[in-house]
């Protein structure tokens, strides 16, 4: 349980870090639109919360996307900011469009994979991150997701 939720304060610290390091932009929450197409991997669902999606094998959520219209980060922000926290980089990816990183986070002697991305598709950007609750496997499967998602409209 404390694992999870240092998962997810660093999740919080990240995206707040790197969302809005511009100027004093505040980021504009949007609702999603149905032309966001999220393929999701065999018996994935996801559900709708206001500003995103939870996303995960039926009945967890292991990948949270919030749809905004923030401008892409900066990627070397992006990644100072995850190791400001502590985290470990085990991988990252760095396009035009997509921005991922995998990392492991520790806490009360635990240690475990987690991934923050944002991927630039249409008019949206969309953040992605793991949840506490994210197996090593399925947090893989959450970096394809993102990495794969499209506008369509």
């Amino acid at each position: 349980m404390h694992l999870a939720r240092a998962a997810i304060a660093l999740s919080c610290a990240l995206l707040a870090a790197c969302a809005c390091s511009e100027q004093g932009t505040k980021p504009t929450p949007v609702e999603p639109r149905s032309s966001l197409r999220v393929p999701l991997p065999d018996g994935w669902r996801a559900a709708q919360f206001t500003g995103g999606l939870q996303v995960g094998p039926s009945g967890r959520v292991v990948l949270q996307l919030e749809s905004t219209t923030r401008p892409f980060p900066d990627a070397e922000a992006f990644l100072k900011a995850i190791e400001t926290e502590g985290a470990e980089i085990q991988e990252k990816e760095l396009v035009d469009t997509f921005l991922g990183v995998r990392y492991s986070v520790t806490s009360h002697g635990e240690t475990r994979d987690a991934f923050l991305g944002v991927r630039q598709t249409g008019p949206r950007t969309i953040w992605c991150s793991t949840t506490g609750s994210a197996r090593k496997e399925e947090v893989e499967a959450a970096m394809t997701v993102c990495r794969s998602l499209s506008w369509e409209g």
